[in-house]
């Protein structure tokens, strides 16, 4: 039961994780953008950031372009989706997932994934040409891959590059607080709905009175990212099913345990009678039994479920393949509440299944003893 709770948990928040990455927590967008007028820009100016700020306690607020753009060799060719970030942006993510190379550091540089780097037969230093389309009209760049990245994530791998936000701020003629949207990240999993609301709610007012001169979409990485979260939401009915199942087994075991003890003690039970022992205080014997039989279990069961864990987390011995599964091992993550009520609830489920063998105990007669021996 440890084994699978840390299991369930560590990977959706792996890929919780990498879906963040790639898709901002929160996403403001011309509201335009929506209406199929795809050309429509979004300014970061003083009132907009004024508004973000008093309804944002926390978050990284950044201006994004995201440029479509045909990478070209002289026997192949790649349609990626270029990602120009501006200042406020923290790079930990991306860094994280290089594999070779470096960030952008120069507008002619980009990053772009081992998926596509293999299909193009390209390596970090080489050059490529970039097709950009804006509008009715294409404009060619060189540029030079200075790195190269993967997150295992192939439906995002396949499509997402990096470049600096300088080339595509020229390629698009925008101005310095100009760009595509806004994306805010930095924000907890949990509050990420209740801060979308506030946020919506303030730019709302904000467009009402007139301090903004355009109408803006507020998004959550839940919409951006909703095939996977839907995903993931699966897994809780998984969980639930893996752990009623191994309830129902390791119940059954315990009766059947405690079953063995009374059989094995029947003339002991009819001494105690006797003796003038009470069903009560028989039954509070074989429940001591079973408890101690539960403790016994509870022990050994933290002891190796908890060893493998923390093996499994330092040492990533169990490898998973990340085509399928969007991580290169198996992601664990178990807290000391989940470990608490894992427990608790073994201790519980034991504790009243216990009732139900040392039922039998007040159904057996002193009489019943002498010819059972």
């Amino acid at each position: 039961m440890l084994m699978t709770t840390a299991v369930v948990v560590g990977f959706r928040n792996a890929i919780q994780d990498k879906v963040a990455g790639f898709e901002a927590a929160l996403t403001i967008s011309p509201l335009g953008r929506f209406y199929q007028n795809e050309s429509e820009s979004l300014h970061y100016d003083t009132t907009l950031s004024e508004v973000l700020s008093e309804s944002l306690q926390r978050g990284e607020v950044s201006l994004v372009i995201k440029q479509p753009v045909v990478l070209k060799t002289s026997d192949n060719f790649a349609g990626v989706v270029l990602y120009g970030f501006g200042d406020g942006h923290n790079r930990e993510f991306e860094s994280g997932n290089l594999i070779d190379g470096a960030l952008p550091q120069k507008s002619t540089e980009i990053v772009i994934s081992s998926t596509v780097a293999g299909k193009l037969g390209l390596k970090t230093g080489d050059r490529v040409d970039g097709c950009f389309f804006s509008g009715d009209a294409l404009k060619l760049r060189k540029l030079t891959v200075s790195g190269l990245y993967t997150s295992n994530f192939s439906d995002y791998d396949r499509l997402v590059a990096y470049g600096e936000y300088s080339l595509l701020s020229k390629l698009r003629g925008y101005a310095e607080d100009e760009g595509d949207l806004i994306e805010v990240r930095g924000i907890p999993t949990d509050n990420i709905q209740s801060v979308a609301e506030r946020v919506h709610s303030s730019l709302r007012k904000a467009y009402n009175r007139g301090a903004l001169t355009s109408g803006v979409r507020v998004t959550t990485m839940f919409d951006s990212g909703a095939m996977y979260f839907n995903w993931l939401s699966m897994l809780d009915m998984n969980v639930v099913v893996i752990l009623v199942i191994m309830s129902l087994v390791s119940g059954f075991t315990l009766i059947s345990c405690v079953f063995i003890l009374i059989l094995q003690r029947v003339s002991m039970i009819g001494v105690l009678k006797s003796l003038g022992a009470t069903d009560g205080v028989i039954r509070r014997i074989f429940i001591l039994l079973g408890c101690r039989v539960i403790g016994l279990g509870l022990i050994f069961g933290n002891v190796i479920g908890g060893g493998i864990l923390v093996a499994q987390k330092l040492y990533k011995i169990i490898p998973l393949d990340p085509e399928s599964y969007f991580v290169s091992y198996v992601p664990v993550d178990l807290s000391w509440g989940q470990v608490f009520a894992v427990n608790l609830g073994a201790c519980l489920l034991g504790a009243l299944l216990l009732l139900i063998p040392v039922a039998i105990v007040s159904r057996i007669s002193p009489a019943v003893t002498m010819k059972y021996e």
